[in-house]
């Protein structure tokens, strides 16, 4: 009981702790996808507008957000499918999964309220301070009613999931988490060329998959090591939900890709020299590399699935865990794409 006690307390911390630690690699990755790309904040050298500060800390917000939806996505999956228990309530886990998963809708939350806020800011070259002034034109940019309608969602989502006791309730939270996702992703593009509007619809299903897929992997991590009984059967679970995810993200990918390539190359014609000439083209080569590599690690980590699975220093959680870098790393390319177009 007093080891048992003993690994609730700790947890916490590290679950703390492996949060700062993707903050920190993803904006890592962040910072130096960026200038290599040139597309970081510059100060344009008039008055009256936002400060370099301001240009950095949209990327900044949106990379918190990200991770945020990742856990908050991750923690939910755990309670609906991984630690699945067919018609009865959430487990020890699974009630501590949505409890995470409250958490990180609150980050989520506050990440888009925020976003909203330097968006507003940046979009319509005006002081954040001196926004209220322009509250009405604020309002009226599209990408900022997306991250409004989001943080609102995400805010019913932090509230509605906090206290549930069932799989079949926590589902309903999923639904919600997966309706938030939506808004941001569909205005990324907000042009009327046939090729955009595919991009912004394969968009969609690319952060959903991808959301699903890294924070499955999270999930496994925290809550699959908490039974000795029920990892066999989490791992098992997890593995059928990042198959279907990672070619849900390959196909999307590819198909968002093409479409903000033709868009940047001004048709279909120009891909390839979009793809070779356009800083976006060169994120884009980079995010694939990190794609090839989970799907390496994806592979090792189902043939090294054997032995003592508990025991914190097996090959197997060794690979989890640089499969958790790389994804790390990848979130960060993502937002640095997002930066360039």
């Amino acid at each position: 009981m007093s080891a048992t006690r003993a690994a609730r307390h700790r947890m916490p911390g590290r679950l703390v702790a492996g949060g700062v630690g993707a903050v920190a690699i993803a904006s890592a990755a962040l910072v130096v996808a960026v200038f290599a790309a040139g597309s970081q904040p510059r100060e344009v050298g008039g008055i009256g507008g936002p400060s370099v500060f301001v240009g950095w800390l949209l990327p900044l917000l949106r990379l918190v957000s990200v991770l945020a939806t990742v856990g908050c996505a991750g923690a939910l999956l755990a309670a609906v499918v991984l630690l699945r228990i067919d018609g009865g309530p959430l487990g020890v886990q699974g009630r501590r999964a949505v409890r995470d998963a409250s958490n990180s809708a609150i980050i989520w939350a506050g990440c888009a309220f925020a976003g909203a806020v330097v968006t507003a800011s940046i979009l319509l070259d005006t002081p954040i301070s001196l926004l209220r002034l322009r509250l009405d034109d604020a309002l009226g940019v599209p990408e900022v009613k997306a991250l409004l309608i989001t943080g609102i969602l995400v805010v019913a989502l932090a509230v509605g999931i906090r206290r549930v006791q069932t799989s079949s309730a926590a589902g309903l939270g999923v639904l919600v988490a997966v309706a938030a996702l939506v808004p941001t992703a569909v205005t990324a593009y907000p042009r009327n060329e046939s090729y955009v509007v595919l991009a912004g619809a394969a968009l969609v299903i690319h952060v959903i998959a991808a959301t699903t897929w890294i924070g499955g992997l999270a999930g496994l991590v925290r809550y699959g090591r908490g039974s000795r009984t029920g990892l066999p059967i989490v791992l098992a679970r997890y593995r059928q939900v990042a198959f279907v995810s990672s070619i849900a993200v390959l196909a999307s990918g590819l198909l968002s890709a093409a479409a903000r390539l033709a868009a940047k190359g001004g048709g279909w014609g120009g891909i390839v020299d979009a793809l070779t000439t356009e800083s976006y083209g060169a994120l884009l080569i980079a995010k694939t590399a990190a794609f090839l590599v989970l799907i390496f690690l994806a592979y090792l980590h189902r043939t090294r699935s054997h032995g003592n699975l508990f025991d914190r220093t097996a090959p197997f959680w060794r690979i989890v865990g640089f499969e958790l870098f790389v994804m790390a790393v990848s979130l960060g390319l993502s937002v640095a794409v997002s930066q360039t177009v």
